[in-house]
């Protein structure tokens, strides 16, 4: 059957519209966090980590029910979840009984990425109670934890797999590397460590690397790998990154 002209004529005007809308979402969003971000994370300044924190929670807080689309291909196009649960499933053995933990889980679409690859058994951690609000209507992850680290964890809980995607190093208050030596704890010996992030963040000065060092010094862990991949979103106008490179360094528990 021949679609009538008018029909047709008046979705595609929807459509432009619906597309215009969303253009001017992304924008906003694009302001509100990404340049805020930038200029954290470019500042000679580092004094109020914890104000800059609350400043970021309440952008999330604000953008929750639309991170996942202003996230997606039309908007920011980020493919960090996707990359890194497509790398852990390749490195590693998928399996039902294999305990994960998804640090940072924003809205869980590292754990629905990962459920895709085969993990059955994924906790969630984050500490913005509305992003956590969406992951839990997913239904996803078997538990949730709201905390700003490790606390809201109980003690006794240890995870074959912790992974991380685009938290790590963002800027002086988000997680550097003593979370590092936190996630040893809820860790079983053996288990591995997944931390996701732009390649171009590892320079900062604030990132803590002689903390590492001195855990691989004292045998606590060791480096297993470290890879680089393109396509970790889209570049953005004050990146000067063509390859938008994403990082991924695996650690393992001894």
């Amino acid at each position: 059957n021949v679609r009538p002209s008018s029909e047709v004529y008046f979705e595609e005007i929807g459509s432009a519209l619906h597309k215009m809308e969303f253009n001017k979402k992304y924008e906003q969003w694009h302001e509100d966090f990404q340049v805020f971000m930038n200029n954290a994370r470019n500042t000679k300044e580092k004094a109020g980590l914890d104000e800059e924190f609350e400043a970021q929670q309440k952008i999330y807080s604000k953008w929750a029910k639309d991170y996942d689309e202003v996230l997606d291909e039309d908007g920011e196009n980020y493919q960090g979840y996707n990359i890194l649960a497509k790398h852990i499933a390749e490195t590693l053995p998928t399996s039902s009984s294999c305990e994960v933990l998804d640090f940072g889980c924003g809205t869980g679409l590292l754990a629905e990425a990962l459920r895709n690859k085969g993990f059955k058994t994924i906790d969630g951690l984050e500490p913005n109670e509305e992003l956590l609000a969406h992951a839990r209507m997913k239904g996803v992850c078997r538990e949730l934890y709201s905390s700003r680290g490790f606390t809201s964890i109980p003690k006794d809980r240890s995870y074959d797999i912790i992974a991380s995607s685009g938290v790590f190093f963002l800027s002086a208050s988000h997680p550097n590397t003593d979370v590092i030596a936190d996630a040893l704890n809820f860790l079983k010996t053996g288990g591995n460590l997944f931390i996701l992030t732009k390649k171009s963040y590892f320079s900062k000065d604030f990132v803590r690397w002689d903390v590492v060092e001195k855990l691989e010094a004292e045998k606590k862990l060791r480096e297993v790998s470290r890879k680089y991949v393109p396509g970790y979103r889209k570049v953005f106008e004050f990146e000067d990154d063509p390859e938008s490179m994403a990082a991924i360094i695996q650690y393992q528990k001894l």
